[in-house]
């Protein structure tokens, strides 16, 4: 299977996970050469259908608005020249709470706009811009947090006779705030083509579109890309195509007036190209740099019962040593019984957190003949050498006809979904 051949078919990925699988002891990680069987998915379920965009949406407030009306417009000319104006005011709300940038819309019917004021704590004036056509009141700085803010405004029927209507809101408090836990890859470090941005926040996200909106991503070649949603918490970026190499990724995060504080900024570089394929019938790995197969080499994957994860995953570190034990993976913990393993491994290539990894396997006799891992891809020494020191973090593995399709949560599965999946 070529690389372009993969890149133009099914799309492939890696899943971001916050803490990677094992428990690091005194400079060892210690893990297992997990199968399908032992993954379950973390946190919440449920991915939302789809990378949302937009503003997000607006409750009315109060107002006595009748019948078809536009921003700041005219009433229709069967209105009576002395009925009052008619003003209907909304905001952009987050859990019936005011976003503290958005812009406070207002609608006028039987006359026209003529004024938005706005005050706040002690009745001081905010100031902000007034558009009459569109009917909009936008704060020049972000209001501030958990405060209440009076909206007035003023609108003259077809006679010129007044009226006015008030309405208060309250802007999203501190005690919503939005927080990042992490973001993947690390900030200032040198990836493969393939590597996501991943975002990680503190607790549920509820107001999806307000954040996503507040999430930009900039990159010096300006390829096209967008962001999915993977779960409540987790939000991910990647390109349509992969990304070109000597691309800069940056991320800006601006998360005041979303239920946030401050601005959050990450960047990563591409500097590898380097993809493998796996395949699980054949007992093979070949590993293409660009448009070039530059390495094959014999393997073997899980046995039927403890079969590797298939589809694409990204790298997501490398260890040198990984204390690999069947105990740490739900299998047998007692020494002498069928599947207890208790070894120290090298050149260890994680691509799960569920704990599949690349590694030598000097023991295995049967690589290019058969699988007989417990979910790992086996190496001889010399090839895991070569693969440890040619892959860096964010390059692309994919495995073809092994177990089941690896979940888009166990790492950053991101190219398992092709671009029209990505952006429904």
């Amino acid at each position: 299977m070529k690389l372009r051949r993969e890149r133009s078919g099914r799309a492939s990925g890696r899943l971001h996970a916050p803490a990677l699988a094992g428990l690091a002891l005194a400079g060892l990680l210690v893990s297992g050469c997990a199968p399908q069987s032992v993954y379950s998915a973390p946190g919440p379920s449920g991915a939302p259908a789809g990378s949302a965009s937009g503003a997000p949406s607006s409750a009315s407030a109060s107002g006595s608005a009748s019948g078809a009306a536009t921003p700041g417009a005219s009433a229709s000319s069967a209105a009576s020249a002395d009925a009052p104006a008619s003003i209907t005011i909304s905001g952009s709300l987050s859990g019936g709470f005011l976003l503290t940038t958005s812009p406070v819309h207002v609608t006028v019917s039987g006359g026209k706009l003529t004024g938005i004021t706005v005050t706040g704590p002690g009745q001081a004036s905010v100031a902000g811009t007034v558009s009459t056509s569109a009917g909009t009141w936008t704060p020049v700085q972000s209001l501030a947090s958990g405060t209440s803010y009076r909206v007035t405004v003023n609108a003259a029927n077809a006679a010129g006779k007044s009226t006015t209507v008030e309405k208060t809101f309250t802007t999203l408090g501190a005690a919503s705030s939005v927080v990042i836990a992490g973001v993947t890859p690390s900030s200032g470090h040198s990836v493969g083509d393939a590597q996501p941005m991943a975002v990680q926040f503190t607790a549920p996200v509820t107001d999806k579109a307000a954040v996503e909106k507040a999430l930009v991503i900039s990159d010096t070649h300006h390829v096209a890309g967008a962001w999915r949603w993977l779960s409540d918490t987790r939000i991910d970026y990647r390109p349509k195509d992969f990304w070109p190499l000597g691309d800069r990724v940056t991320l800006t995060a601006n998360l005041a007036g979303v239920g946030g504080s401050g601005t959050y900024t990450s960047s990563f570089t591409v500097t590898s190209n380097v993809h493998a394929v796996v395949d699980a019938a054949k007992h093979t790995v070949t590993v293409w740099q660009g448009n070039r197969v530059v390495r094959s080499m014999k393997t073997g994957t899980g046995m039927p019962q403890f079969a590797t994860w298939n589809g694409a995953m990204v790298v997501l570190q490398k260890v040198p040593e990984v204390r690999m034990t069947s105990c740490s993976i739900g299998l047998s913990c007692k020494p002498g019984t069928p599947n207890y393993y208790d070894l120290k491994v090298y050149k260890d290539v994680q691509l799960t957190p569920s704990g599949t990894y690349v590694h030598a396997a000097p023991w295995d006799t049967q690589l290019g003949v058969a699988n007989t891992s417990h979910g790992c891809i086996h190496l001889s020494n010399t090839d895991a050498a070569w693969f440890y020191s040619h892959v860096q973090e964010g390059d692309l593995v994919t495995v073809t006809h092994a177990g089941h399709e690896v979940p888009i949560t166990n790492g950053e599965g991101d190219w398992n979904l092709s671009w029209s999946q990505w952006t429904s």
